[in-house]
């Protein structure tokens, strides 16, 4: 299996983006040790998600190529923000252009907190770091030590750029990418195909960019914190706007309701729904291997997707374009789904898994 990993730094710059009319625009830095090859078909992955995302925003990437450690292939690093669940809210519901939108921001829950499901926190009230989950609404009482983590959005910078949080056009880095220089054979041409026995540069590269665009978990960070001692709950101010569409039937059920989202770190089913959590449209992975940043693995839902095989051709689904909508993007043109490019995401998970994390 293979991973993706981190870093930091700069040198070249290569822009792509559409100049006749307002487009989502990719600069490209290089931190040194990425070819030209590789700079080409990064742009390449950029024009990927410009091609379906119209937000006048510029997204401010630093991309490498070095040593990375075992079955690593690529990592993102992204750069964030904390602000008021009120603010990200109202923006959310002022960027309403689809169905998704006005359903999803309907489904948002009112006041300046939100009430979520949590667990492994360390003043979890059925013990320290239980899996148990409980309902935290920063309201007070059992495993609630403040509001801060029930009122607090964390978002990359390039969706608080989307969302009109953040100046679109900030000339600051919004993440880094750094890609293996020598784990695994990249096939950088697509217009072919993808070779056996190697990966899709472009569509792993675009999976980077998705994380970098706002397809994150913040249980990523519950989990990783979820052995004793532990963090409190207050202190885990890491829900990030994909969250605020995670959904199980115990969040949404007895004790909870329409819109709470549930934040655990467990390995019960997660779905992402456009309608508070009634009805699920594709589920989230769960557990440490996968990481809570990904679809589901071996379902084919998506680019976002965490594993690629070694020739499988990475393309945008229908499910990471909701997604991305409703966490503030907007949609060149409204895409209708795909029963041939659905299957096509999955033909490829027959063959030797390729895994990638962020971590």
């Amino acid at each position: 299996m293979i991973h993706l990993c981190r870093v930091v730094a700069a040198l070249v710059v290569l822009t792509w983006g559409v100049s006749t009319a307002p487009a989502l625009t990719f600069n490209i830095t290089n931190q040194g040790g990425a070819t030209p090859q590789m700079l080409a078909a990064f742009a390449e992955a950029g024009a990927l998600w410009s091609a379906q995302l119209k937000d006048p925003i510029t997204v401010n990437v630093r991309i490498n190529a070095a040593a990375l450690p075992a079955e690593v292939v690529a990592h993102a690093d992204s750069f964030y923000d904390p602000y008021s669940y009120t603010s990200v809210r109202n923006a959310l519901v002022n960027d309403r252009q689809s169905a998704d939108d006005i359903s999803s921001s309907n489904k948002l829950q009112a006041g300046s907190t939100f009430s979520m499901l949590i667990n492994r926190t360390a003043n979890n009230p059925n013990g320290v770091v239980s899996v148990t989950p409980y309902f935290d609404t920063g309201l007070g009482g059992p495993g609630q030590a403040g509001p801060e983590n029930n009122n607090t959005v964390r978002i990359t910078s390039a969706n608080a750029k989307a969302l009109g949080l953040y100046p679109a056009n900030s000339a600051g880095l919004d993440g880094t990418i750094t890609f293996t220089n020598s784990a695994a054979a990249f096939d950088f041409d697509r217009g072919n195909g993808i070779n056996a026995g190697q990966l899709d540069f472009v569509g792993v590269a675009a999976h980077e960019l998705g994380h970098m665009l706002g397809f994150v978990s913040g249980v990523d960070i519950l989990a990783g914190n979820g052995n004793a001692p532990g963090l409190n709950d207050n202190q885990l101010r890491f829900v990030t706007p994909l969250d605020l569409f995670r959904f199980t039937s115990r969040s949404i059920g007895v004790g909870g309701g329409i819109g709470v989202n549930d934040w655990t770190a467990d390995n019960i089913a997660k779905s992402f729904s456009v309608d508070g959590g009634t009805t699920p449209l594709a589920e989230f992975s769960t557990g440490s291997i996968y990481e809570e940043s990904h679809w589901k693995n071996n379902l084919g839902l998506g680019i976002m997707n965490p594993t690629v095989s070694a020739g499988e051709l990475l393309a945008i689904s229908i499910n990471d374009l909701r997604a991305f909508d409703v966490i503030g993007y907007d949609f060149v043109t409204v895409p209708e789904p795909s029963p041939f490019v659905l299957a096509a995401l999955g033909l490829g998970l027959l063959a030797l898994r390729k895994k990638y994390r962020r971590s």
